[in-house]
């Protein structure tokens, strides 16, 4: 059955998600901020506005970056709250951190929408061949509505009660990722010395104790980068990852906690991006502390 859908943030994610629904035979509509994006899919309706997307589909995506672009598109000139919302079931797949993700679902419910909250783990490649790892989240019913346009997207759908929850749950989903990455970066330095290979140092705690599945799906990345060659392939950027850890801190110090471990890594991806690094992909994470 062919679904109408909108997508709004077509950047790496989104576009991936827009390409994949149009793939599986779905009518699809689109904005981004940057209309060249939209305009580069083929077979995408582009409108000019989130309140257009609205209009046109049954259910909106929104997947955007950060919080300052979901204030935009909620709120601003021609946002999704100017729309007519009672025919239309929100989908943010966007990380956010809790608070926002659920200031997000009262603002839609207030103007006679449905919405639900789920962040994905995964990346381009798992967006585009409908892998993703979904964590819905909201009223039962809402997810039940909007499983169709889910399951062409995900192929493992996590539930929670409310939008918040889920978002509290991508955050934790992501850590440990992200702390794998620095950690693969400090052991390379400890091997460096000695004559061990990007390629052996990787190939051996890959298949160890210590190793994170994360590290085969990047391997050709991080040996690129580890060995001093950016890589062309970037499905997580280290300027989304130094997001993400800052909701990551923002939500510990909200519960009270002193998030020591991802203190550390948002120091290393603010690094980063400081120095021009924020638009390569993570592996290039685990390259940064080799650099001098």
């Amino acid at each position: 059955m062919s679904l109408k859908i909108g997508v709004i943030g077509l950047g790496r994610m989104g576009a991936a998600m827009a390409a994949r629904l149009i793939e599986r035979g779905h009518q699809v509509c689109g904005w981004n901020r940057t209309a060249a994006r939209a305009e580069a899919i083929e077979g995408l309706a582009v409108k000019s506005s989130p309140a257009e997307v609205a209009a046109a589909a049954d259910y909106v995506i929104v997947m955007l970056l950060d919080e300052e672009a979901a204030s935009a598109v909620y709120h601003g000139e021609g946002g999704l709250l100017g729309a007519t919302l009672r025919q239309a079931l929100v989908i943010d797949m966007s990380t956010l951190k809790p608070a926002d993700m659920q200031a997000n679902a009262e603002a839609v419910a207030a103007q006679g929408g449905r919405f639900v909250a789920c962040p994905v783990g995964g990346t381009v490649g798992p967006a585009r061949s409908g892998k993703l790892l979904g964590l819905a989240g909201g009223d039962a019913a809402a997810i039940d509505a909007a499983l169709p346009v889910l399951d062409e997207l995900c192929d493992r759908m996590e539930r929670f009660d409310t939008p918040q929850a889920a978002s509290a749950m991508k955050l934790a989903v992501n850590l440990p990722l992200l702390a794998a990455f620095q950690a693969l970066g400090e052991a390379a330095l400890i091997t460096r010395d000695y004559g061990i290979s990007p390629e052996r140092l990787l190939g051996i705690i890959g298949k160890s104790s210590g190793g994170a599945p994360a590290f085969a799906v990047r391997s050709a990345a991080i040996i690129t980068e580890m060995g001093g060659t950016r890589s062309d392939s970037v499905g997580f950027s280290i300027e989304a990852v130094e997001k993400d850890l800052r909701l990551m801190d923002e939500a510990g110090g909200a519960a009270g906690f002193n998030l020591t471990l991802v203190e550390a890594v948002r120091r290393t991806a603010h690094d980063a991006v400081r120095e021009g690094w924020g638009d390569r992909d993570l592996a290039a994470l685990a390259a940064f502390s080799l650099r001098a």
